[in-house]
């Protein structure tokens, strides 16, 4: 990283230097340009204001010899004139003689004579004309200034020459040669160049020398940025020694207390989540992903929470955590086990990707009978099959092998199991097992915390919906028999004879009454009347199917629904119920027997009567019948039975 610094620290000091050197030749060359440009206009106003004196001295110099009357020297002046202009960078100078002063005063020299188109257009229009000439080697400025006739100032022109006002009497022609104006602009350019080129070379080396430290704590900065943009919070701390104690190493110092600061903030939010969901996430060095994993995963568990809370039933919580497991975490084999409070365990749900057989699960039927079994529910604790190959002998792919020394027997492992305990109520109330391979065991353990952190939002609500079902099971069972009460056939009449018609079945109807009931709690007690109600309760279970349902309808009175059974089946079933009570005597306290008897009256929906209610009244007549014909009978319901018009 030193390296890296110190490579970028050249470059930025290059960049910066390069970029200063070059906007001062820039200006350096402007302000020559500048500089130059106005030498040179100021070079030519000067030579045009030279220009206009000459031609001035020369106009008052000729009309000084004509007010003389001694014109005719005047070739000894300009003579004269030419070479003192010499000396004074004016390489040529003619005086040219208009054809008005000739038609008066005669032909002149013929120096005097325009020779050039330019000086014949002077003389003609008495327009002054202005040439600059430059070329690579030299500068020369030509001017051509006309003589006019005026009758104002000093002389009046007009006494001595007969023409009008403002006639052109001649002009003057001057080439002055500024070409050492040039050389010597040219020489003043280059010595403050090299001036400025010597200043140059000293300043970059002082701002090597002023900027090296600034551009080191630049870069230093930037990389510190770059390490809080990624999380590093650590690398984002800049060294404070040799900082410098101005505005620089201010921003520095605050940077490093942000830096301190945010890793404090994040680190205290990451330790509180933690605690809010019951397990850390795997950290890294990136302070800031870490932090969004972990409050995503609040997030999710939050929501997972909220929709669990708003399920009506355990299933629908179970399907649930099923979906994590399954979908989210990726898990294909798993179990989810339920300890009943009889120390039973029942299967739930199971996910596999292979036939796991007839029982469908991934322990041995003998845990379903004895709760126990389950190493995970008599320890509390998780199972891990991973570092204790056959920690549990119970599971179904623990397969025994021979040693190599041909004395007792290994035990191998087809799949890894990993099984939690889930406390429900404060003890084990189901337990969820994940199965895996062995090249998974590192991603599945990393997992662990995650399952267990949903698992601990859904303990409580499944405790909850247990404890409801628990309270709806009682408010629809009777307490005494565990059969269902009156009030459950009322809510549940109208789905059961939906099913009957749906499915284009019938529905038996038995209205059971223990014969003179009443003689056992007089002579014996209610205590004993019970245990005679118990008795019955448990025949009439025995005696229908599973998916039959008896109710305690009121009393010694009992109702049997039997589902989907054939047309005059009821009978048959009645009667096999009352032979077993018949023949099931109970022996009481006291050495006493008692032998108690049942009458049923047996009625079927729709053949009897298409109105579910009205056809329980024809098994209660049916029952009437059976009670006035001895008791102890079954009597099937036949129109004849009904006296009423109506029902």
């Amino acid at each position: 990283m030193f390296k890296k610094i110190k490579k970028t620290n050249k470059s930025l000091e290059i960049k910066i230097i390069s970029r200063i050197v070059i906007l001062l030749v820039v200006l350096f060359v402007i302000i020559d340009i500048i500089f130059a440009l106005s030498f040179r206009q100021e070079s030519i106003s000067e030579a045009k204001i030279r220009s206009k004196t000459i031609a001035k001295v020369v106009k008052d110099s000729l009309t000084s010899l004509m007010v003389m009357g001694v014109i005719q020297n005047r070739k000894i002046f300009i003579q004269r004139l030419k070479k003192a202009s010499k000396q004074v960078d004016i390489r040529n100078i003619s005086i040219i003689r208009g054809n008005l002063v000739d038609k008066q005063f005669g032909p002149g020299f013929k120096s005097e004579k325009p020779t050039t188109v330019d000086e014949k257009y002077v003389l003609a229009t008495g327009k002054k004309i202005e040439k600059l000439d430059e070329t690579f080697n030299s500068v020369k400025y030509r001017v051509i200034i006309p003589y006019k006739a005026t009758s104002t100032g000093a002389v009046d022109c007009l006494m001595c020459h007969k023409v009008k006002s403002g006639a052109v009497l001649g002009d003057i022609s001057l080439t002055m040669n500024l070409t050492s104006v040039r050389v010597a602009t040219f020489r003043t350019i280059m010595q403050t160049s090299i001036i400025f080129f010597i200043f140059l070379v000293i300043l970059v080396l002082a701002f090597f020398r002023f900027l090296n430290p600034y551009i080191s704590l630049f870069q230093k900065i930037e990389l510190g940025l770059e390490n809080l943009k990624d999380g590093e919070m650590d690398g984002a701390l800049i060294d404070e020694k040799g900082l410098p104690e101005d505005e620089a190493g201010k921003v520095a110092r605050t940077l490093n207390e942000t830096s301190k600061s945010l890793k404090e903030i994040l680190s205290d939010i990451n330790s509180k989540v933690s605690t809010l969901i019951g397990y850390t996430v795997l950290k890294t060095d990136n302070y800031l992903k870490d932090t969004i994993k972990i409050i995503n995963e609040l997030v999710r568990i939050y929501n997972f929470k909220r929709v669990i809370e708003k399920d009506r039933t355990k299933k629908d919580i179970i399907r649930r955590i099923e979906s994590i497991i399954r979908d989210y975490m990726s898990f294909e084999n798993y179990a989810i086990y339920e300890v009943g409070d009889n120390n039973k365990m029942s299967l739930l749900t199971v996910g596999s990707k292979i036939n796991l057989g007839k029982d469908d699960m991934w322990c041995g039927m003998s845990s379903l009978e004895d709760a126990d079994v389950c190493r995970a529910k008599r320890t509390g604790g998780d199972v891990d099959s991973v570092n204790f190959p056959c920690i549990c002998p119970n599971f179904k792919f623990n397969i025994p092998e021979e040693n190599e020394g041909g004395t007792g027997k290994t035990c191998d492992e087809k799949y890894n199991h990993y099984c939690i305990p889930i406390y429900i109520g404060g003890k084990v109330g189901m337990i969820l097992q994940l199965i895996f391979d062995n090249d998974v065991a590192d991603f599945v353990h990393w997992m662990i915390p995650y399952v267990k952190g949903y698992l601990a939002e859904a303990s409580p609500v499944i405790e909850s919906r247990k404890l409801m079902d628990l309270l709806k099971e009682q408010s629809i069972v009777d307490q005494l028999t565990g059969l269902y009460n009156r009030r459950y056939l009322d809510e549940s009449s109208e789905n059961i004879v939906a099913g009957i018609k749906r499915r284009g079945t019938n529905l038996g109807i038995l209205m059971l009454d223990v014969d003179h009931f009443k003689e056992v709690n007089d002579k014996y007690g209610h205590d004993n009347g019970d245990v005679v109600l118990r008795n019955v309760s448990k025949q009439i279970k025995k005696g229908i199917r599973s998916s039959d349902i008896a109710v305690r309808f009121g009393g010694e009175e009992f109702l049997a629904l039997l589902i989907d059974i054939k047309e005059g089946e009821g009978i048959v079933i009645a009667e096999k119920i009352r032979k077993a009570v018949e023949s099931s005597p109970l022996e009481i306290p006291g050495g006493v027997v008692i032998k108690k008897t049942i009458s049923i009256g047996v009625c079927e929906y729709p053949a009897d009567s298409d109105k579910f209610w009205q056809a329980v009244k024809y098994s209660d007549v049916a029952l009437y019948e059976a009670k006035e014909n001895g008791r102890n009978k079954v009597v099937r319901f036949t129109k004849e039975m009904w006296k009423e018009e109506e029902y």
